[in-house]
This record gives C-alpha cells, structure tokens and sequence, in this order.
C-alpha cells in the first residue's frame, strides 16, 4: 500500500510541476497569438516546432540512455551520475553542432517551404537554439534519473516559458517589429539553458566517498564513441514518436500556408495537454520500472499493471474533460481558432489511443527489445506521412487530424499484441504472499 500511495503522490506532484509548465507555455501562446497577425504567429510556431525538431534528432538517443543508465543503480547522486552527465555533454555538443551546420546549410530551402515571411539571417540565428534547447533537455532528464521528476518537469517545461515570457516584457515595445520575436525566443534558449545548467550545478560535483568511487569503477564511464554507440539505438523512439507528433503540421505548412498551420498547431499544442500529463506519468513511472526490474524483480508485474490503469484511465479522464473544453480553450487565443474545433476533439482521442501503449513500450527498453518498438514507430509514421498527403490536400486541417489518429491507433494496438507476443513480463513471478492471498 505505502508503495501505491508513493506512486500516486510523487504523480501528483510531478503532474502539478507539469501543469505549471503547461500553464506559463500557454500564457506565452496566448500572448503570442493576441499581439501577432495570424501568418506571423505562424512563423513564431514554426520556428519553435523547428528547433525542437532538430534538437530532439541531435540528441541521437543520449537523453534516453542516461535515464537508463543513471536510474538503473541504486545510489545514483554521486560519482557515477555527475561522471555520465558530463560525458554526455560533450556527445551532445558535437551532435548538436553538427545540426546546427545542417539547419544553416539547408536554410534557403527551409525559408521557401515553411515560412511566409522570415529572413534567412534571423532563421540561420535561430539555429543557436537547437544547442541550448539540448542542454535544457539533457538537464531535464538527469533530474528525471535522480528519482526527482517534479524539479525535471518544471526544468523541461516551466524554465524555457518563463525565459520567453521574461525577454517578450523585456523587449516589449520592439517584439512585434522587424521579426524581433524570432531573435527573443532564440536569446530564451540560451538564457533557460544558462538557467538549467545553474539550477543542476550542485548535482555535477562529484562527492568523495567511498561508495560513490566504487560505483563509478563497477559501472565503467564509456568514452564517447562507446556512448554514442549505446544511445543509437534509443535514439529512434524519442525521433520517430516525436516526427509522428509533428510531421502533419509541416505537412500542413507546406501544403496549406502558415495561417493554416498556425490554428492546426494551436490545436495539436491544447491536445498534447494529456500528453503532458503522460509526460508526468513517464518521468515518475519510468525510473521506477527500470529500479525495480533491476533490484526487486518480484515487485515489477504487480507495478507494471498498477501503473498501466493510472495511465490508462487517468489520461481518459484527462481526454474527456479537455473535449468539453474544447471550444472555450481555443477562444482564448482569438476568434479566428475556433474553426480548429473538429481538430481538436479528433486530436484528443489521437493522444489517448498513444498515451495507452506507454508502459507496455517501457518494456521493450527495459528487456533490451527495442528492435521490435522501432520497427512499429517507423511503419506507424509511414502510415502518418501517407495519410496526411492523402487526407490534407481532400479534408484540409481535419485530414492530418484523421490521419494521426490513425497513425496512432496502430501504434498502440501493435504495441500491446507484440508485447503479448513476446511475452515481455514472462520471468516476473509475483511474490509468493501475493500468489496465494485469497
């Protein structure tokens, strides 16, 4: 019971620290839409999906390892945590700069199909974001390993809205002008990554006992080529989830016009309120699962499936209040985004079908199965990029809807069968005091 109630409350508040995230991002949203025209919010948002976009590919699967690994041993705040973290900073530097050479090179074509009116100096500086971004983000999920999801939510969600909120007060008079607002989110990234660093500095220093000495030395720190090799293979669940979240708004940019995207990702922004709170389930579930399975294996099938429900029928909860709450939460950011309704109520149950496949994908990580998991995201975004050529150009915005949820419905159906299939909790034997009650 104390295990259960630990669970929940540590959700909770993860949740809270989430949601506190999603209040300030969504202020700045709010913000953004009443003071620009509807093309140039468009511009801003597109900047955004962009840089987050290349961030995540840059990353190459290093935020996923070091919750794996980090959270995987029992005193993980000392030597071994802070020796990890730094290694991997320096994997991140030099694929982050690779990147950034790539936006740079490849930003004349960029400007032509997704923007309608963006310079390319400001869209080259713009680049500048994709590195901070990462060091925002590889700061957030060495939190999410310490066992400490609420400080990695608020450091993920919370720190970058505050800084954009900061700078737009700041440079207020001069925002809306000369395409000022694309160089004021730029300089937010670097001033919240700057932050993260600051907040997460305490936890780099390294303490002098003995048990922490001895856990860097059992636990080998791979030079950088051996850590790029181990992040790899993680890589594709972070960029294929993430493409299979974003790909149909720069299809929509494409084929529609940034007006377009504007209200569809306005609409796919309030959807991903319940993946927020996925995000909070994830960071507290995640750890959990990889500690338990590890430590106390007789624990983890009764876990598995007690945090499956709360996932399951939580984020249902979630879903069904957010679908009444539809067409108000799309009148605050103007009159103009109510015809993104429809959109929004099909994106909703898009997000719950995905959010229901979370833990059973936190198995194949955890049994080293991955191949499986990056076989179906890869055919699901096939499914995704098809559809959304097929459906946008005859359904417009509702078609990329339609065609995300039914991408996502085929990721979580072949998740769970394949997760029967190969029978990822087989080895798991509930503790005998549990076989035999009752």
């Amino acid at each position: 019971m104390s295990a259960n109630k630990g669970l929940l409350l540590q959700s909770l508040y993860t949740i809270i620290a989430r949601f506190t995230g999603v209040g300030l991002n969504f202020a700045l949203q709010i913000l953004l839409a009443r003071i620009l025209s509807l093309s140039h919010y468009g511009d801003i948002r597109m900047v955004i999906v962009m840089v987050t976009s290349v961030a995540l590919v840059s990353r190459i699967g290093v935020d996923q390892l070091i919750v794996k690994e980090v959270a995987s041993v029992e005193d993980n705040q000392h030597t071994f945590g802070s020796a990890f973290l730094k290694r991997s900073y320096s994997v991140v530097f030099i694929s982050s700069l690779v990147f950034i050479s790539l936006w740079i090179l490849f930003s004349p074509f960029l400007q032509q199909t997704f923007f309608d009116d963006i310079t390319l100096t400001n869209l080259v500086i713009a680049s500048l974001g994709v590195l901070f971004f990462n060091v925002i983000t590889i700061n957030a999920f060495y939190f999410k390993a310490l066992h400490k999801p609420s400080a990695s939510a608020l450091t993920q969600n919370a720190l970058p809205a505050i800084s954009f909120l900061l700078l737009v007060l700041v440079f207020w008079q001069d925002f809306p002008i000369n395409q000022a607002y694309i160089n004021v989110y730029t300089l937010s990234n670097v001033l919240a990554g700057i932050i993260s660093f600051l907040v997460l500095l305490p936890w780099l220093k390294n303490k002098q006992d003995i048990k922490s000495k001895k856990l860097a030395t059992q636990h080998n720190i791979p030079n950088l080529r051996t850590l790029t090799k181990r992040a790899l293979p993680l890589a594709p669940i972070s960029v294929f989830s993430f493409l299979m979240l974003s790909s149909d708004a720069f299809m929509v940019s494409a084929m529609l016009g940034n007006e377009k995207f504007g209200l569809y990702t306005t609409a796919a922004s309030i959807s991903f309120l319940s993946l927020f709170v996925l995000g909070a389930l994830d960071a507290t579930i995640y750890p959990r699962l990889l500690n338990i399975s590890k430590n106390k294996p007789d624990q983890l099938r009764g876990f598995f499936w007690k945090a499956t429900s709360l996932v399951v029928f939580g984020l249902l909860a979630v879903t069904i209040v957010m679908a009444v709450l539809a067409k108000p939460t799309l009148w605050l950011f103007g009159p103009q985004f109510q015809q993104a309704a429809t959109v929004l109520l099909i994106l909703l149950v898009a997000q719950w079908l995905r959010a229901t496949s979370l833990t059973f994908s936190f198995m194949f990580i955890i049994k080293e199965k991955v191949k499986y998991l990056n076989i179906i995201l890869v055919v699901a975004l096939i499914i995704n990029l098809v559809a959304n050529y097929l459906l946008i150009q005859s359904q417009g915005m509702q078609g990329a809807a339609i065609a995300t949820l039914l991408a996502n419905g085929f990721l979580a159906g072949f998740v769970v069968l394949l997760f029967y299939r190969q029978k990822l909790l087989a080895g798991y034997k509930r503790p005998l005091h549990e076989r035999y009650d009752g």
